[in-house]
């Protein structure tokens, strides 16, 4: 019995290890492709950008200006804008634009943004689709540079940067950026495991198929595309910006869905986990699925240490963990009070435990399409 959980203590607390420590460094120490070339295309491919919004009155008009307002050919650029079911005045001031480029399609009932996505995709005459968010806004450069990256025809998606700002410091910041360095990575030795919402590029022709229910349509659309043999880059020249959200609470909500559509697209892309797919599988494992286990893992290496309890290392071991959760403790006492001390313990704890509240949401089948964004 003791050998048993010292095998699960173990395990358990080197996939957490493996997939925050090891497999960054393994990234950043393996040989990598070069760079993707990119080129000026001979004539600029036209472009249609899908924006899915509910009820986005506070910034519809403001994404519009911002999309018409880009350095691309006027007359190779088109604008939809998809209302899903909005109940404000998101599609009065979207039709207010006077401006041929841009078509509002208005639903009554919502759908969710995958079913909106599909829907103006098939309106789209658009050689490439750009999907984004309505409270996101691009650089002037964004759409020549995400059309730059197509320069390899085996190359059916750009992944652009996104870029958080905010007036308040906060942990989402630092992780993102940590996401970007493993998405430039990944790009490099295969292809981005997912996309970014608010700014990526797909060719017409490499345009998936997904489901309606599906959860998170930035993970799932480039899955897909890999399975068809198309690779999706990333281009960190392609910028978008948006506001982070307020804190580490607003941040749960967006965090729970994600883990639910994680494990909704461990169904929906199995074959991605194959491992004859080699390199991409293993980023794959390692970057995803590994870390949308890593909660239980956590929860399994605190119970089997707290058994193991009483002889050394395992004191040890059981006294950093407890201490590590005290101060995630006392950092959301803290941040409720006003004081944003303490962010790091309580960021990772209260990001793993959406993971782990997004599980149960998947299995039960309570994790709606719809959903609210975050306060930012």
């Amino acid at each position: 019995m003791l050998a048993i959980l010292c095998a699960i203590f173990a395990l358990a607390l080197g996939v957490v290890l493996y997939t925050y420590v090891g497999y960054p460094l393994l990234l950043y120490l393996l040989p990598l492709r070069p760079r993707d070339e990119s080129h000026v295309p001979g004539t600029w491919p036209k472009i249609s950008i899908l924006v899915s919004a509910y009820n986005e009155e506070k910034h519809i008009f403001d994404r519009i200006t911002n999309l018409l307002d880009l350095d691309y050919p006027a007359e190779r650029l088109e604008i939809l804008i998809g209302s899903d079911g909005s109940t404000d005045r998101t599609v009065d001031l979207a039709s207010q634009v006077a401006d041929p480029r841009v078509h509002v399609l208005a639903r009554s009932v919502r759908c969710g943004k995958p079913a909106v996505l599909k829907r103006l995709a098939a309106q789209a005459t658009g050689e490439v689709l750009v999907l984004t968010d309505a409270n996101t806004l691009f650089a002037r450069d964004a759409l020549t540079q995400l059309v730059k990256g197509l320069s390899d025809p085996q190359v059916g998606g750009v992944c652009g940067r996104l870029m958080l700002e905010s007036e308040r410091a906060n942990c989402e910041g630092v992780y993102w950026n940590l996401e970007t360095g493993l998405k430039v990575r990944e790009s490099r030795l295969d292809s981005c495991i997912g996309a970014n919402g608010a700014i990526y590029a797909v060719r017409r022709e490499a345009w998936p198929d997904f489901p309606d229910r599906t959860l998170v349509d930035d993970l799932v659309i480039p899955l897909r595309m890999r399975e068809s043999g198309w690779r999706t880059i990333f281009r960190p020249e392609a910028l978008a910006f948006e506001e982070a959200p307020r804190s580490v609470r607003d941040e749960m909500a967006r965090r729970i869905r994600l883990g639910a559509g994680g494990f909704q697209a461990l169904g929906l892309c199995w074959r991605s986990l194959l491992f004859w797919r080699g390199a991409y599988a293993w980023a794959f494992w390692s970057h995803k699925v590994l870390r949308w286990l890593s909660p239980f893992c956590m929860l399994a290496a605190l119970l089997t240490n707290s058994a193991l309890a009483g002889s050394q290392p395992f004191d040890g071991l059981l006294a950093l963990q407890v201490e590590f959760y005290a101060l995630a403790a006392a950092g959301a006492i803290l941040e409720r009070s006003g004081r944003r001390l303490l962010l790091a313990p309580r960021y990772f704890v209260a990001m793993n435990l959406a993971l782990m509240m997004g599980f149960f949401r998947f299995v039960t089948g309570t994790q709606r399409v719809t959903w609210k964004r975050v306060a930012r």
